[in-house]
């Protein structure tokens, strides 16, 4: 599966994001580029085309080019999406705001998503008949429950993952809960954390998270095409 689709309000925009709109990172550099109005591109690829192949060593998705510079890896595109485009800011420029966006965006990226994701939601998308052994779901309830119990804890105290304006770190974690509402116990978990689900309905309500909904979430193309 290959495209191209534009996702600009300018039809000559230069900003090319790469990837599948069901890989959640992908989803994340869109919201950020839309968040910080910068028109781009999207040109819709699996992990596995050639394009993609060419630019990241492991071919992942998101990609992303401009002009000369190319680039893989959302956190690095989304540092430069804030850093060169004007627009409001996408992580605070104050040191203490900074260091606690990036605490968040490390923990989503190094704990939230590898479970949440890359192992729960993969189970579902990995099986034929897209049901997992429950031998396999069973081992990661308890790691599950305690990543929703972490953020509905600091949502508990905070309207946002860090702190009371919406950024980079609310972008990062919203298209993997947006996937946790679709399989039962990871529904189940989000419907019982009602800090997180208030914060869940306060992003989905934006223009970036609305216009940059996937498609329906079935077959193998999503599969091979979740996640980035």
């Amino acid at each position: 599966m290959k495209r191209r689709t534009d996702m600009a309000t300018n039809d000559k925009a230069d900003f090319e994001i790469i990837g599948a709109p069901w890989g959640n990172f992908v989803r994340t550099v869109c919201m950020a580029a839309r968040e910080k109005g910068v028109p781009y591109t999207q040109t819709i690829v699996r992990p596995t085309d050639p394009l993609v192949a060419a630019i990241h060593p492991f071919s992942l998705v998101p990609c992303a080019r401009h002009g000369d510079l190319v680039l893989f890896e959302s956190r690095a595109i989304c540092t430069y999406i804030d850093g060169a485009f004007d627009g409001p800011p996408l992580v605070p420029r104050d040191a203490r705001g900074a260091a606690i966006t990036e605490q968040w965006i490390a923990l989503v990226l190094t704990t939230i998503d590898p479970v949440l994701a890359r192992q729960y939601i993969s189970a579902y998308l990995a099986a034929p008949d897209g049901k997992p052994a429950a031998a396999t779901i069973d081992a990661l309830l308890p790691k599950m429950r305690k990543c929703f119990a972490v953020l509905d804890e600091r949502l508990a105290v905070s309207r946002y993952l860090s702190g009371d304006t919406f950024n980079l770190s609310d972008m990062m974690l919203f298209p993997v809960m947006w996937f946790m509402r679709l399989k039962p116990e990871s529904g189940a978990m989000l419907e019982s954390s009602p800090h997180l689900l208030d914060w869940y309905a306060r992003v989905a309500d934006r223009a970036s998270a609305r216009e940059t909904e996937p498609p329906a979430v079935t077959g193998p193309a999503v599969a091979c095409g979740a996640f980035g």
